[in-house]
């Protein structure tokens, strides 16, 4: 087997909870091209606490880079007291 091709069990993490996603099935795999080589990549079909559904990558929801559908982005939580 070559380097990026290592086999997963693709629904290992189906079912799980990850921040305000909640990885709901298998997508799609392709291979990426980029930095120099072939690697074997991975999506789930995710859903978020506020109702969005979106394939996110599995190596994104494994490093804690996404937590949830960017529901939250430009939204700043104010901690003085407003």
């Amino acid at each position: 087997m070559q380097k990026g091709q290592e086999r997963i069990d693709r629904n290992d993490i189906v079912g799980k909870r990850l921040g305000k996603l909640e990885v709901i099935e298998y997508d799609t795999r392709w291979y990426d091209m980029t930095r120099g080589g072939e690697r074997l990549r991975h999506k789930y079909v995710c859903s978020c606490d506020c109702g969005v559904v979106k394939s996110i990558r599995r190596s994104c929801l494994l490093n804690d880079a996404v937590h949830s559908c960017g529901c939250g982005r430009g939204r700043k939580e104010r901690h003085d007291g407003q």
